[in-house]
């Protein structure tokens, strides 16, 4: 298995990720499959009261009004029957593919084991991928282990879902970043010259913060050169996608860490 997994963002930034090992992977999806089986069983039980409902309402009609045919009552049942099996059949599909994308990347499962789904070429995770990743679980689940353990001899750490989707499930547990955090926190809000509402916050993808962090972490041993090459390279998309005007020059590295400490306080419940 591989150390880690390395990919540079569209801003030319080094990102490096810890693959998640087996045994994150199996805990998260047991979990996983616990909350599916409890969510399937109380749609399925729901689906069921409405079609006893449903049919007593049938039944009620045909006795007042007539008009029904006999068998036209006896279908209703079946129609609830057949979106019960329909629920079984899709609910894995349905489950794991939205919760990826509303929990940009997570599962109830993976978040509880600090584990999350990128994209190799380090763009944000879409549906597709999304898509391509979960349908392979058809033919990817624990009661085939030769497939459910091609992790193991992956380069990246990935699953045939994964390599079809260009993504990879990767440890989630955020690294200590050498006191950074702690110096960004200190500054107060009112100090700021740039002001980063929850609006702007909410248009930053995860690999954007990722970047600027890893940036600024590395600050003090970058050459001058390549200092100005990656400001120039990352604050022009990323005020392009808050929708902000450029910082000038003698004021990118500035908007990196106010914008990175904004970040912190929105995690840590703080935005002022």
């Amino acid at each position: 298995m591989a150390d880690q997994v390395e990919f540079e963002t569209p801003e030319n930034v080094l990102v490096t990720y810890r693959p998640a090992g087996l045994g994150s992977r199996f805990i998260a999806l047991f979990l996983d499959y616990i909350v599916l089986f409890v969510l399937l069983v109380v749609l399925s039980l729901l689906v069921l009261a409405i079609m006893a409902a449903t049919t007593a309402g049938v039944a009620y009609l045909e006795k007042t009004f007539g008009g029904l045919q006999r068998r036209q009552a006896y279908e209703v049942p079946g129609y609830f029957i057949g979106l019960c099996f329909l629920l079984w059949g899709l609910g894995g599909l349905l489950y794991f593919g939205l919760s990826e994308y509303l929990m940009r990347g997570q599962t109830l499962g993976k978040r509880a084991v600090s584990l999350r789904v990128v994209k190799l070429n380090g763009f944000a995770l879409d549906a597709p991928s999304i898509f391509l990743r979960n349908v392979f679980r058809i033919i990817e689940n624990p009661f085939l282990p030769p497939l459910w353990l091609v992790p193991l001899f992956s380069k990246s750490s990935q699953r045939l879902g994964d390599m079809v989707a260009g993504t990879v499930l990767v440890s989630d547990e955020p690294a200590k970043m050498s006191g950074l955090r702690e110096r960004l926190l200190r500054r107060l809000p009112v100090e700021s010259v740039f002001r980063f509402d929850g609006a702007a916050l909410a248009k930053a993808r995860r690999e954007d913060f990722e970047a600027v962090e890893r940036i600024l972490d590395r600050w003090p041993e970058l050459k001058t050169d390549t200092r100005a090459a990656l400001l120039e390279s990352i604050c022009g998309p990323l005020s392009k996608r808050l929708d902000m005007e450029p910082p000038e020059p003698a004021l990118r590295l500035r908007f990196l860490e106010e914008l990175l400490a904004a970040g912190y306080r929105r995690e840590h419940r703080q935005l002022g």
